[in-house]
């Protein structure tokens, strides 16, 4: 019996670290992908490109491409 709550207990745990870093994994991609976006928008920025046209093509708001 206590080797089936055992079983139980790790695949439990197995579970979670898989969960746990797919998860990890998917935050990644979207901090990177909007890391992304502001590079594009700031060189956008630097050669004059209209702020609504950056807005636009980069789905950022207005006050974070001023920030930049």
């Amino acid at each position: 019996m206590c080797e089936i709550i055992d079983i139980m207990i790790n695949k439990g745990r197995q579970e979670g670290l898989v969960a746990g870093r797919q998860e990890g994994f998917a935050e990644g991609l979207a901090e990177g992908a909007e890391l992304e976006k502001k590079n594009i928008a700031q060189g956008m920025k630097k050669k004059g490109f209209d702020i609504s046209l950056i807005m636009e093509l980069t789905g950022l708001s207005k006050e974070m491409i001023l920030s930049l």
